[in-house]
Parts: C-alpha cells; structure tokens; sequence
C-alpha cells in the first residue's frame, strides 16, 4: 500500500508541482513567438475538455474555461503536497503565482496582462484543491469511523 507522506511519494508531488508551475510559467510569461505554437497545441488538447466548462462558466468564455483548466493540475498537486489544515495555502499560492504572472506580463513586449486571468486561474486551483481535499477527507472520515467501531 502507498503512503502519500513517504518521503519518495512527496518528492514525486513536489517534482509534479514544480514541472505545473513551470509549464504555467512558460506559458504565460514566454515571448509569444515561442509561446504560441505551445499555447497553440494547449488549447487544442483543452478545448474538448474546456468546452463543456462554458455552460457553467458566466458568459462563458473559452478564455476563461482555458484559465480554469490551466491551474487544476498545480491546485491539486499542491494540495497533495500539504496537510489537510493548510489546503487554503495551496490555492493562496497558485493565487499569487498568477498574479505575478500578470505582473511580469506587463514588461513583455506582446503579452496582455488581464486582471480577469487571476480570477480565473485561483478557480482552476481551488477546482484542483477540492477535487483532492474531498476523496482524502472522505478516506479520513472513514478511517475515522473504522476506528471507531473497532473500540466500541
């Protein structure tokens, strides 16, 4: 059975996280004649997955869709990365990651920084955050009460 705090497990997270959030930073922050083919073939393979998210998305934009989906993977990983009672600092971070990513747009000749793309994009990480906080604090309930049974 694995351990998620294996001290391997968690190297393996924190090399996943790190490889997101370089992935992000290239991303956004490459000039555009290198991040457009990147950029290109991204929207491409998330725009089958991105698509349905405009039903929910108000006045759904693809944009948008495209901003949520990007930070999903670095929210989750994140929140492998931490304990369940710092679960906030996983979507803090990615939250201040893309505001400096907006940030550093601004002195890149060809990109557009957009205030929208925070928003957006601490959505794709809280998305993450709870799709692994739910099924580790089910599994922890259920330990819970296992535990429980076996006392009484």
């Amino acid at each position: 059975m694995t351990d998620l705090s294996t001290s391997r497990g968690r190297g393996i997270r924190l090399l996943v996280a790190g490889a997101f959030a370089a992935a992000i930073t290239l991303l956004t922050l490459a000039p555009p004649s290198i991040a457009a083919p990147l950029r290109g073939l991204f929207v491409r393979s998330m725009v089958e997955v991105g698509h349905p998210l405009l039903v929910v998305l108000p006045f759904g934009d693809i944009d948008d869709a495209l901003n949520v989906l990007l930070f999903v993977p670095l929210g989750a990983t994140l929140a492998l990365l931490l304990p369940r009672r710092f679960w906030l600092v996983a979507i803090l971070a990615a939250f201040a990651l893309s505001a400096a990513v907006e940030f550093a747009q601004r002195s890149i000749p060809g990109r557009v920084p957009d205030g929208d793309d925070v928003w957006w994009n601490t959505v794709g990480a809280t998305v993450g955050v709870l799709a692994m906080a739910v099924p580790r604090l089910v599994a922890a309930l259920a330990r819970r009460q296992r535990g429980s049974v076996t006392r009484t």
